[in-house]
């Protein structure tokens, strides 16, 4: 989002921008470091968790949940359009996500035009929920990934990564001594334990024949650590397991000869832009098995190599990321068909859809 924005006051310098928001500590930080003046409303989400239908209805707690955050998004309206009101936008761009569901409802309501940006081959609920009334639709995949929607809205224009994951861009190599091949392995904070535990159980194999950058997310990294201290001396230094890297991201996948990943857009957008190797392991429980189908539709067309979370067990990721180094072809390739997939124009791009649409209303 905050790439989108910088495009649309490249591409004009009148331009008049309002967040609408959540509230939380971390999005007011951004906003005000970037000089967006923004508006906090209440919002909430419906809970789904890919267990079927039978379980997720019988699921009490989850239930009672979804329940009050639907009084929270009927307020979330009522405040998105006394703010739609006052702001009087020429366009609204919603990205997707709970927070943007009353938004989007209440510019509908007030016929103010609307284009989304859809990140996931699998158009997400709130986005879905908007689709027929919107009046463009940007797109991370091709036109031709996306069924049943209407195509004639869809926009082609990828996905943005922030200007530092340009391959271009300046940075030095993650402070680690290449002695073996660098792996990253992360898996966010959400359904890292799978992961976590079999690197912890092979420790030893991986430290042997790799130097592995492990982000643990907050639920590992004691564990993690306690591990490394009983490696032998001589194995500790090819171990680092981190919490988490925000600014040293960039310079942590570019130190990476292979990226073990999930299947979130943002994640592959940038493998994508520094044409990174990688290993998917989408997430299971992700809300329409979009991980999966992100991840699918790369590895059909040879940009990644997917492992089933299932297939996270014994020997088996140790033994996938062994055969990429057997084949150092495969590698090339790899790197060389993921970065067809990005497209450093697509802030902009989105922009210009914006700006267009705003436009064409007037």
């Amino acid at each position: 989002m905050l790439a989108v924005i910088a495009s649309i006051r490249a591409l004009n310098k009148e331009a008049q921008v309002l967040f609408v928001c959540s509230g939380k500590a971390h999005e007011k930080s951004l906003l005000d470091a970037n000089n967006i003046d923004y508006k906090v409303i209440p919002s909430g989400k419906f809970r789904r968790y890919g267990r079927g239908p039978i379980k997720e209805v019988m699921d009490v707690k989850t239930q009672s949940k979804n329940l009050a955050d639907l009084t929270r998004v009927v307020r979330g309206y009522v405040y998105s359009r006394k703010i739609i009101k006052q702001f009087k936008p020429d366009v609204v761009f919603i990205k997707g996500g709970y927070v943007g569901l009353p938004v989007g409802m209440a510019a509908n309501s007030l016929k103010v035009p609307v284009v989304l940006h859809e990140s996931d081959i699998v158009m997400g609920k709130a986005n879905a929920s908007l689709s027929k009334k919107a009046k463009a639709i940007a797109v991370s995949f091709p036109v031709e990934a996306y069924r049943g929607v209407d195509n004639s809205k869809l926009s082609f224009t990828g996905n943005p990564v922030r200007p530092e994951f340009y391959p271009a861009s300046d940075s030095k190599p993650y402070s680690l001594n290449k002695q073996k091949p660098n792996i990253m392995i992360f898996a966010g904070s959400q359904g890292a334990e799978s992961i976590n535990s079999n690197i912890f159980e092979n420790i030893e194999l991986f430290a042997k024949n790799f130097h592995l950058l492990h982000l643990t997310g907050e639920q590992g990294i004691e564990r993690a650590r306690f591990i490394k201290h009983r490696l032998p001396k001589d194995l500790q230094k090819f171990y680092d397991p981190v919490e988490f890297l925000t600014k040293e991201m960039v310079e942590a996948y570019k130190w990476a000869d292979v990226v073990v990943a999930r299947g979130g857009m943002n994640s592959l957008s940038e493998l994508a832009a520094l044409s990174k190797p990688a290993i998917v392991i989408p997430l299971p429980s992700s809300t329409n098995n979009h991980q999966f189908k992100n991840a699918s539709y790369l590895a059909q067309h040879g940009a990644v190599r997917i492992l089933d979370q299932t297939n996270v067990k014994g020997l088996g990721l140790v033994n996938e990321i062994s055969k990429l180094f057997d084949r150092p072809e495969t590698i090339k390739y790899l790197s060389e068909t993921i970065h067809k997939f990005f497209k450093p124009s697509a802030a902009l791009d989105i922009a210009r859809l914006i700006i267009k649409t705003a436009e064409s209303g007037k």
